[in-house]
């Protein structure tokens, strides 16, 4: 278990360094594109989707970051594990941890969003007491993600356009998600939100973060059930194939 740990921080860590290195802005390239994109979405949409949102640069802002996050760690998790083939063929290396450590390097880049984003916030003076309720949704995020990306890096083998089918996949969802509008109380567009988890997360973020809410318990719950449904199904797939990945390569 100790030399588990070790080994994932360690590769986290040479990860992290080895994605920085030799570049003038190093983390800076990954807090580029979403500033870029909130930018643009905030001159194109704040008198219009966002003209009835209240703190809606906050608003957007936050959903573009969180979906960053997720967007990022599963897009780099499709070669996490197929990108190492040569290793897995000649060294009993645990292709589990290599997952792991690729949200894990991706969720140490989403932190210094965060603290941007709470930075901007708190110059708004919208930062509560209520901001203790968002560590429980960053680690449910996290479990959520992580349940996905163990699926598709296990997939990859068996599918190899599955690259191209998340990058399209991944570009609807982005549209089916109120990131940069709001939903209507009791439309259409709510009563299939619920079936988004994505949807929960940002909704529970915006409300512990920008509207001064606790989280509520119903939309808490069905998180809790789409993060750890997601992490069991993408186990079962990722040790399903497990055995196989050499021959798919």
């Amino acid at each position: 278990m100790k030399q588990g740990i070790n080994i994932l921080y360690q590769t986290t860590k040479a990860s992290f360094k080895i994605r920085n290195a030799g570049s003038c802005l190093g983390i800076l390239w990954y807090l580029l594109g979403p500033i870029f994109t909130f930018i643009i979405l905030l001159l194109v949409f704040s008198h219009r989707l966002g003209e009835n949102v209240d703190h809606y640069p906050l608003y957007l802002l936050s959903g573009i970051i969180i979906w960053n996050f997720f967007s990022t760690s599963t897009s780099r998790s499709l070669t996490c594990v197929f990108g190492q083939a040569g290793l897995i063929k000649s060294l009993p290396v645990r292709r589990e941890l290599l997952v792991i450590s690729t949200v894990l390097d991706v969720l140490i880049s989403h932190l210094f969003e965060i603290v941007i984003f709470f930075l901007i916030a708190a110059y708004f003076g919208v930062i509560t007491f209520t901001i203790i309720f968002f560590p429980i949704v960053l680690v449910l995020n996290f479990i959520f993600t992580l349940g996905v990306s163990y699926a598709l890096s296990a997939l990859i083998f068996v599918f190899r356009d599955l690259g191209q089918i998340w990058s399209i996949l991944t570009k609807v969802w982005w549209f089916a998600t109120p990131i940069f509008y709001a939903l209507y109380e009791g439309g259409r567009g709510e009563k299939v939100s619920m079936f988004n988890p994505m949807f929960h997360i940002l909704d529970i973020s915006r409300d512990a973060l920008i509207y001064s809410s606790a989280p509520d318990p119903k939309s808490l719950l069905i998180l809790v059930a789409f993060s750890f449904g997601s992490l069991f199904i993408g186990i079962l797939i990722f040790w399903k194939l497990y055995p196989h990945f050499a021959e798919y390569v």
